[in-house]
């Protein structure tokens, strides 16, 4: 049986201008420091859990939160399915998500500290 995860991943790469001015706007980000890359993939990011966490009962959400609650207006909604290649892709998304505010607050210390 082949490895559906292994075909599945996600490339990040993360660059932050050095310095932004110039004249014009293309100027303003041509000088970039270092891009640092990464590649998700099924060898290290699990599948995303879609619904509730296990022994997670549903309530009602509060008005503007869109994070799944297992509840609608009328009652408890059915389990969502699980695993699979969307699981698989929102897995590498997150760990992505991660990475870019790892790296993002690392220039933003480094920046303050030089400041």
């Amino acid at each position: 049986m082949e490895n559906k995860s292994l075909k599945l991943f996600l490339h990040a790469a993360f660059s932050v201008p050095e310095h932004v001015d110039g004249g014009s706007e293309a100027e303003k980000f041509t000088d970039t420091s270092a891009t640092i890359e990464h590649r998700f993939d099924g060898s290290n990011c699990k599948p995303a859990v879609i619904g509730l966490p296990e022994n997670v009962e549903p309530v009602k959400p509060e008005a503007g939160d869109y994070n799944y609650s297992g509840m609608h207006d009328h009652g408890t909604l059915p389990f969502p399915r699980e695993g699979g290649e969307y699981a698989q892709l929102i897995g590498f998304v997150c760990e992505a998500k991660k990475a870019s505010d790892h790296f993002l607050t690392k220039v933003i210390e480094k920046r303050s500290v030089s400041g």
